[in-house]
């Protein structure tokens, strides 16, 4: 009983299988090289079994000169639109789907990328026609002198449709990726305004056109009304991003020091150019001349030259510590994984279809790769940031000592005239002054008018050196440390006010003690102060003036207010060496200093000047 159960399962199992293998789709390939025969020609071939049964999943064909013709033949009617035939891959320039019967021959679709993408059957990526009837149903399948990977198999429309969703789903997910990417791109081009974000830009989007263009999508949905283009994208969007990939390595490595590598980048670039040139003047009937095929063979020649260059650019430029160069190695590694993958899917050492680098492979690497140059595009761009900001500390340092320097001269300068004018044009005078009144003591020798002018003339005297005492005065405070700062201002603004012309008042709040380690900002006060009063005196026709010079715990403050004619242009432009002395004293000492002029009527200027203590930066003296 056992072995009769036994016998029983596996005939039901043999059975089964039988009923699997008659269930599966019969499909009979047939190779035209001579690309002479008809539809009604290979109907008979087929009728007569001179058609050989074609491999279950597909054959991949690789380059080819002949016409193929897939044969299938429906076993019983079904409903319309629910099983389609799927013909792959995406990239067949011509077919015509025949659907033959005992009596007759009737064309149903021309289709392919010589033919607007509105003419397929189905609106899809891949190429898909209904199979209802019962008969035998032809496919002559055209794409002479290009690299051909033949799939088949019947499908309902529902899962067809839900493949091709699944797949645009995540080939958009990419796009949308991408796109940020591209518009982060920009951001730093609007930034920076480096052109090598712009490259950048150009390079990634270029290279996306090819992953469109080799899926598919670009012809649907790009330029689906432009046939003559949808054969030619795939080689031109191969050719483009390695310009645009060139030109933007240059720039991210920070350039090629090598003439040889820079010279044969530039060579290959023109030969490039060329070739695309050559390539968008081409029509349909060029492409069916021998020489296409040949260049067809040749055509990934190019990207593996660029291939070998780049990593010899890169390669050399990371062994010598160029962190920009590695990111760039790695992004290209990952690059040439996917591309070494579809040449030899093109060339036919590969003979899957059903895996992962068929649907998604190639913009997966592509999108790991541009990820990858944006990481090392940031840390270019943080690198330079910081880079900037050190030199420009270093500019402000040097700066802050150049304005040091600059000040201790003028200083020393001012002293020296002051000690001049003091001491010997001062003693000159009293000198001469003393002598005069000798000489005018002794009236005996000299008439009445004589002696008047030698008054006057001891006069005269004593007033110049009046004033050169005060101008030595005014030139350098000699007397700050024994009469403080409040006494050295007042002083000041009297010889301001003794022409007459203007009359200057003067607020000092604070000052009181004399503090020894704020010496260095007294002085800076003081020559701040002698410049504002005589910017005003020379330049602002002011009749009346105010001078507040403040002390608080932690800063100084000078507001100088007048009735002048103010500033006839901008402040900036209607500044002269004066001004710009005191912007660069006031920003030595990292003070603020706000102008407020109005034409006519007079003009406020206002200084503060922190009072540090730190001892990095102690102006204490």
């Amino acid at each position: 009983m056992r072995v009769v159960l036994l016998l029983l399962f596996v005939f039901t199992l043999q059975g089964s299988r039988l009923l699997a293998q008659n269930n599966t789709p019969q499909f009979y390939l047939y190779e035209d090289s001579s690309s002479r025969y008809n539809a009604q020609q290979i109907a008979e071939l087929y009728r007569k079994h001179s058609i050989k049964q074609a491999p279950a999943k597909g054959k991949n064909i690789s380059f080819t000169r002949s016409v193929y013709w897939l044969v299938y033949e429906n076993p019983s009617a079904r409903p319309a639109d629910s099983m389609l035939l799927y013909i792959g891959h995406h990239h067949i320039n011509r077919i015509h789907f025949y659907f033959v019967t005992d009596s007759s021959i009737q064309k149903q679709w021309v289709t392919g990328d010589y033919y607007p993408f509105r003419q397929r059957p189905i609106e899809a990526t891949g190429f898909y026609f209904p199979i209802n009837r019962k008969g035998i149903y032809l496919a002559e399948i055209d794409k002479r002198n290009e690299s051909l990977q033949l799939s088949y198999r019947l499908t309902d429309i529902k899962q067809a449709l839900q493949e091709e969703s699944r797949t645009k789903t995540v080939l958009f997910l990419f796009t949308g990726m991408l796109l940020l990417l591209v518009i982060f791109g920009l951001y730093l081009f609007i930034i920076e305004k480096d052109r090598l974000y712009l490259y950048y830009i150009l390079y990634i989007t270029a290279g996306w056109l090819w992953v469109l263009s080799n899926a598919g999508y670009g012809f649907e949905y790009l330029w689906p009304n432009l046939p003559w283009f949808a054969s030619k994208a795939r080689p031109v969007f191969v050719l483009i991003p390695l310009i645009f990939a060139s030109i933007f390595l240059v720039r991210y490595i920070g350039g090629v020091k090598n003439r040889i590598h820079l010279n044969a980048l530039k060579f290959m670039n023109g030969l490039l150019v060329g070739c695309v040139i050559l390539i968008l003047c081409l029509d349909d009937q060029n492409q069916l001349n021998d020489w296409w095929l040949y260049s067809q063979y040749m055509l990934p020649i190019l990207p593996l030259l660029y291939v070998i260059v780049f990593f010899v650019i890169l390669t050399i430029a990371s062994f010598r510590g160029n962190k920009l160069a590695a990111f760039y190695l790695v992004a290209q590694l990952i690059l040439l994984v996917s591309a070494v993958l579809q040449i030899s899917f093109s060339l036919g050492s590969l003979n899957r279809f059903d895996y992962f680098f068929s649907h998604y492979g190639l913009a997966f690497g592509y999108v790991v790769e541009t990820i990858i140059l944006t990481i090392g595009l940031v840390y270019r761009f943080n690198r330079y940031r910081l880079d900037k900001e050190a030199l420009l500390i270093t500019l402000n340092q040097q700066q802050k000592e150049n304005t040091k320097v600059l000040m201790q001269v003028q200083q020393e300068e001012r002293g020296r005239i002051a000690s001049q004018l003091h001491d010997v044009v001062g003693s000159l005078l009293s000198g001469v002054k003393f002598n005069l009144a000798s000489i005018r003591e002794k009236q005996v020798f000299l008439q009445q008018d004589v002696s008047n002018q030698f008054e006057k003339t001891e006069e005269a005297v004593g007033i110049v050196s009046g004033m050169v005492r005060s101008l030595s005065h005014a030139l350098s405070p000699v007397m700050l440390t024994q009469v403080g700062f409040r006494s050295a201002l007042d002083k000041l603004v009297s010889i301001f006010n003794a022409s007459g012309r203007i009359h200057i008042q003067v607020e000092v709040i604070g000052f009181d003690t004399y503090q020894p380690r704020l010496e260095q900002y007294y002085l800076t006060l003081y020559s701040i102060v002698y410049e504002l009063l005589n910017n005003i005196a020379k330049h602002s026709e002011a009749t009346h003036a105010l001078l507040q010079v403040s002390e608080y715990e932690d800063v100084f403050t000078i507001v100088a207010e007048d009735n002048g004619v103010g500033f006839t242009d901008k402040p900036a432009a209607g500044e002269g060496i004066g001004m710009a002395g005191i912007r660069s004293k006031v920003t030595y000492y990292g003070g603020a200093m706000a102008i407020d002029s109005d034409k006519d009527q007079g003009l406020i200027i206002t200084i503060e000047i922190p009072i540090v203590y730190d001892k990095e930066q102690d102006h204490t003296g």
